[in-house]
């Protein structure tokens, strides 16, 4: 081999190398060489919020920051994450479902999933992708903007593979709530809530495929042969379908379905830390990618008056150390601080926990006047909404204890209904003994994990 064919060959290699970690599809750049602190820094804008102590979990090429998609669907750059491939995400729709595998498909052992995705989509989870994160807003109310996607779309609409994402946030008055819902109706984003038939006011189609068959039958997706896959020819195309469609979108994004831009918000307390939780996975099964795409510059905190019982705070953003807030430290003139935030914090109504008996879903006596007071605040602001979510002990079968969880939770409701608070305004959630809050292992701590969760949210 002569000198200028190796030369040509090493050169080749590095471009290959390169090819991995930065694609570009059209006029869409993918690059997976950025940690996750770099993306999430990306992801902040210049006004108002300080992050830290970024966490990332699950393979390199589920996250990524993509750049030039303004013209498809209105956020020009941001970081994506997918249940498969990333690269995947950004690229001509020739199939009408694409499957890439973080795990085995075909391992007895199933992946456990995360918690809070399971949760929401009441299912399991596999091939997630978490970044989470510390933050500390300045001003009263967090802001970002995002795109959601699937391969699920519009075939699994409706069935138990109901792919999920979500942004969790955690901290002062917000406990565990997800900011991923759909604007006035306060439901978790999730293919099943948002599609072509329901909120399909934020639906964008981009499946223009004559009924492929369904894969989702059998237990494990099996394989098409080399030569045939991701070839448009295997699959019957509407061209009258696909004439309706956005032919941008089409040429640009694999997913069969997505959203339009939506806005993620929570009202906060300036100054406080917080965690949020940006999350992604498949549900059911581990086949068919879905990804969720955040703009780039858009998560910052704005001063919004328009908080009920919002009440001025003042600007502490010369006076505080963020980074020792952000590492949990005690800081010098941390009382002044205190109390001036204090005199600030919007009023809100206090929730604890309801306990039960052993085996019982009947509300004990003493936790009624809590119950009448919690009634009393939701009548007087209607802003309000209340999460119900019941848990159990670890005595008895997982099957009687969902049961149990579920009607410890309907007692609650039935109860607060009772007293006047509108159905519409309560949600309900049973989940066993999953999440326990104390030890097992004792009385004391089943006693603790026999309970009702209490979370408000705003509308």
């Amino acid at each position: 081999m002569n000198r200028g064919s190796s030369s040509l060959k090493i050169i080749f290699y590095f471009l290959s190398i390169a090819f991995i970690s930065t694609n570009a599809i059209g006029q869409v750049q993918v690059d997976t060489t950025f940690s996750a602190e770099q993306l999430i820094n990306k992801l902040v804008g210049e006004q108002g919020v300080i992050v830290g102590n970024v966490k990332v979990s699950g393979p390199h090429i589920g996250y990524g920051f993509f750049s030039g998609a303004e013209t498809i669907f209105g956020i020009s750059d941001g970081i994506i994450l997918s249940s498969g491939s990333v690269f995947d995400a950004f690229a001509p729709n020739t199939l009408p479902y694409k499957s890439g595998y973080f795990s085995d498909p075909k391992a007895r052992k199933k992946p456990k999933g995360d918690k809070d995705l399971n949760r929401i989509s009441h299912g399991t989870s596999g091939d997630c992708i978490v970044i989470e994160f510390d933050f500390i807003p300045m001003n009263n109310k967090i802001v970002f903007n995002y795109v959601f996607g699937s391969e699920e779309y519009p075939e699994y609409v409706g069935s138990k593979y109901n792919d999920v994402f979500a942004f969790i946030v955690n901290g002062e008055k917000v406990k565990r709530v997800n900011i991923a819902t759909i604007p006035g109706v306060n439901m978790p984003l999730t293919i099943n809530n948002l599609n072509d038939k329901l909120s399909n006011q934020y639906y964008i189609d981009n499946d223009y495929y004559k009924k492929p068959e369904l894969k989702k039958s059998i237990p494990v997706q099996k394989k098409r042969k080399p030569s045939k896959k991701n070839k448009v020819s295997d699959f019957k195309i509407s061209k009258s379908k696909k004439k309706k469609l956005n032919p941008i979108i089409v040429s640009s994004i694999q997913y069969d379905g997505l959203t339009a831009v939506m806005t993620a918000s929570c009202y906060v307390v300036p100054y406080k830390k917080y965690h949020l939780k940006i999350a992604i996975g498949d549900v059911g099964d581990l086949a068919y990618d879905s990804g969720v795409m955040l703009e780039a510059g858009s998560f910052i905190s704005l001063k919004d008056p328009g908080q009920p019982k919002f009440k001025d705070y003042p600007d502490l953003s010369e006076k505080l150390d963020f980074k020792s807030l952000l590492a949990g430290k005690i800081i010098r003139d941390e009382q002044s601080i205190q109390d001036s935030l204090d005199d600030a914090e919007q009023e809100r109504f206090a929730v604890t926990n309801i306990n039960f008996a052993s085996a019982s879903a009947i509300i004990p006596d003493s936790a009624k006047n809590n119950l009448n007071d919690l009634a009393d605040y939701l009548k007087k602001n209607l802003e309000m909404r209340c999460e119900l979510t019941g848990y159990t002990d670890n005595v008895g079968s997982k099957k009687y204890n969902q049961n149990l969880s579920e009607s410890r939770a309907n007692a609650v409701m039935d109860y607060l209904i009772k007293k006047g608070v509108a159905w519409q305004r309560l949600k309900i959630a049973g989940y066993n003994f999953e999440d326990p809050i104390a030890d097992n292992s004792d009385e004391q701590g089943r006693a603790a994990n026999r309970r009702v969760e209490i979370i408000l949210f705003e509308k």
